[in-house]
């Protein structure tokens, strides 16, 4: 396989060893969407989400946002709405939700909640809060609540204070890596595992820290452009990125590009 996509040929995920680098119900709803597909999914997490090292705060800003204080959250990933999910917090029908893309607006349909803003294009937090700002003013506008991870850039309430909104910050988790199994890092080193899903910069560190170079042979596909940027910075070679920045797109559109895979060895666990 080439990085520009020189030599695919039609035949989908048919048989290719697919590395899942996330566990959890988001690990398993991607690997049956694999398997449905014809590939063989290798759930090996990378990345976890773990308690912030405030979960005071965090339990007073949940608090305050499920008694119906804030007229709008803020949610930067899927995994933001499954700690909302893993707490037990219900948004009030009255707090309206903005979401960082697409697919975190599908996180929040699963979990009952609807999203009332999803920025078109680029998913990212830069793009939520420039097109979310258009139109509005502070002055009509309710407190806010920014739900994000340890890691995240403060960019959604910088910005809400620079315009004048009231605003408060939840870290609601922390991004933890996770070890692979020796037998799934020499997999990759050794061209073993055909495509690598590369979801986010947490994973692709992830995958410089615990193997380094990626066998040439394997295909690493990312999310969307910004992940893409990210993972080259690291020295990753890109072979494909999603045009609609969704793991479900993501997929869909490995699918039709990726050549078969002739299964050989064990799937490496």
């Amino acid at each position: 396989m080439t990085p520009n996509g020189e030599g695919f040929r039609s035949g989908g995920l048919t048989g290719a060893r697919v590395l899942v680098p996330r566990g959890g119900a988001w690990g398993e709803r991607v690997s049956r969407e694999i398997e449905r597909r014809g590939g063989r999914a290798v759930v090996a997490p990378l990345i976890a989400s773990a308690p912030p090292r405030d979960t005071a705060a965090r339990d007073r800003a949940f608090a305050t946002l499920a008694a119906g204080e804030y007229e709008w959250l803020f949610v930067t990933s899927a995994a933001g709405v499954e700690q909302l999910v893993a707490q037990g917090i219900s948004v009030p029908r009255e707090t309206r939700i903005a979401t960082v893309g697409q697919g975190t607006a599908s996180a929040l349909a699963e979990s009952g909640a609807s999203a009332s803003f999803v920025p078109a294009g680029a998913s990212s937090a830069a793009a939520m809060i420039a097109q979310w700002s258009v139109g509005r003013s502070a002055a009509a506008t309710g407190r806010c609540l920014v739900l994000r991870s340890d890691l995240a850039a403060a960019v959604v309430s910088d910005e809400l204070e620079a315009q004048g909104y009231g605003v408060d910050v939840c870290i609601g988790y922390r991004t933890v890596g996770l070890d692979l199994s020796a037998a799934t890092a020499e997999a990759l080193r050794t061209g073993a595992i055909d495509v690598v899903l590369l979801t986010s910069l947490s994973v692709a560190r992830e995958l410089r820290r615990q193997v380094g170079a990626l066998d040439s042979r394997t295909l690493v596909a990312s999310i969307g452009p910004g992940t893409t940027k990210d993972a080259e910075r690291l020295g990753f070679q890109v072979g494909y990125t999603a045009q609609t920045q969704t793991v479900d797109a993501l997929l869909a559109e490995l699918d039709a590009r990726v050549p078969r895979i002739d299964p050989g060895s064990e799937d490496p666990r």
